[in-house]
């Protein structure tokens, strides 16, 4: 079923939570609402289930209005991070539990269909103590899903998990939303998680949905300072534009600011209101777009192709000069962070295929990436919104 909230907004007291939101989550869909504690995203998520009634506006699930209507008359179930199992029932009576409740004689079948599932059927008469943490979320999806609801609601479902186990888990959710088909609306402030599993993502912040998309949409086109510093990490250069333009009718030239540098980046990936001349932007490039060069002449560290002469870069990159002032070994790659007249601590990943053990602190070196990868935000928001709510 689709949601729809419509100038839904939550006030405690003097406290605005959520202010008027209007939010479309498709039917079927894997939706996620991502956002640091206290942006928001639980209280919707609340208003939804039915958990809180709204202070204004309404919701409705597919064309039914049920703003208003008691949580256990929607057609929505909530899993919870704490799955809330009974410790004195096995993992089929927990699973059967809705079902009898609501007076169904017969669940032996349904039961099977759900322990399929979730993958449990080997472990139908154990107790949760004896359950792992991803096996107890299982059990509590299964126990949800039983109740075959229009929407599955999941309020931080992986929260109480570990880093491998989590990984997992965020297959497994995926792949079980996929088998029942039905809307599932997940509440996390894990940027991994949002970006694996959902297919449209609403990033909260303040109580307001500051952009929706695709994760991959959201990561390659921040549209605030905030998105590009909380979806990864951005390296954000100050610069304005460029009186003299380029020959490209679809492409932007900056001047960096402290800098003799100028960059190039597609008109469209400009997100600053207005595009003239001496216009102020901040320019983004995430560290895995950039490349490492030695300035003495020495091969490219992570790109080959034809030089230009000029420290071994290819031709049509943007570049910056600077000096590594640190190498972290991360294992799936390598963390640099390098000082440049543009900014203090540019951040750059290398994968870790082959490294030239010349780049250590102290090295001189070219960083470049293509224009391509390149975007531009809004001079006048706050460079380091995003970073203390990750």
């Amino acid at each position: 079923m689709t949601i729809t909230l419509s100038g839904t907004a939550k006030t405690f007291g003097d406290f605005t939570a959520v202010h008027p939101l209007d939010l479309t989550i498709p039917e079927g869909s894997f939706f996620a609402l991502l956002g640091a504690s206290g942006c928001g995203k639980t209280t919707t998520l609340r208003m939804i289930a039915g958990l809180e009634e709204p202070t204004s506006g309404s919701i409705l699930l597919g064309d039914d209005d049920i703003t208003h209507l008691p949580p256990h008359k929607r057609p929505v179930n909530t899993v919870f991070q704490n799955y809330a199992l009974f410790p004195h029932l096995d993992v089929t009576e927990n699973i059967a539990f809705g079902l009898r409740r609501r007076g169904v004689k017969s669940v032996k079948k349904q039961v099977e269909e759900m322990l399929d599932l979730v993958q449990l059927g080997d472990m139908a008469r154990r107790k949760p103590r004896q359950l792992s943490g991803g096996q107890q979320q299982r059990v509590a999806l299964a126990r949800a899903l039983i109740n075959r609801p229009q929407v599955l609601l999941l309020d931080e479902p992986l929260g109480a998990l570990d880093l491998k186990l989590r990984r997992q888990m965020q297959l497994e959710l995926k792949r079980i939303q996929t088998e029942v088909g039905i809307t599932f609306v997940h509440v996390t402030h894990d940027q991994e998680e949002a970006m694996t599993m959902a297919d449209s993502v609403a990033v909260m912040y303040g109580g307001r949905v500051v952009q929706l998309g695709e994760p991959a949409e959201l990561y390659e086109n921040p549209r605030s300072t905030f998105v590009a510093n909380f979806l990864g990490t951005s390296n954000l250069i100050e610069a304005e534009v460029d009186s003299e333009g380029t020959d490209e009718p679809d492409e932007l030239r900056v001047h960096v600011v402290g800098d003799d540098a100028t960059l190039r980046l597609p008109r469209a990936r400009c997100a600053a209101e207005g595009v003239d001349a001496g216009t102020k932007v901040l320019v983004g490039v995430r560290p895995e777009k950039i490349s490492l060069t030695r300035t003495d002449g020495a091969d490219s560290a992570s790109q080959g192709g034809s030089a230009d002469g000029r420290a071994g870069v290819p031709e049509g990159r943007n570049r910056l000069t600077g000096r590594i002032t640190d190498a972290s070994y991360l294992g799936v790659s390598w963390q640099y962070l390098v000082e440049t007249p543009a900014c203090s601590e540019l951040t750059v990943y290398e994968q870790n295929v082959s490294r030239d053990d010349r780049l250590t602190p102290g090295a001189q070196v070219v960083v470049h990436w293509r224009p391509e990868h390149t975007f531009a935000l809004d001079a006048t928001q706050d460079a380091a919104a995003g970073e203390e709510a990750v």
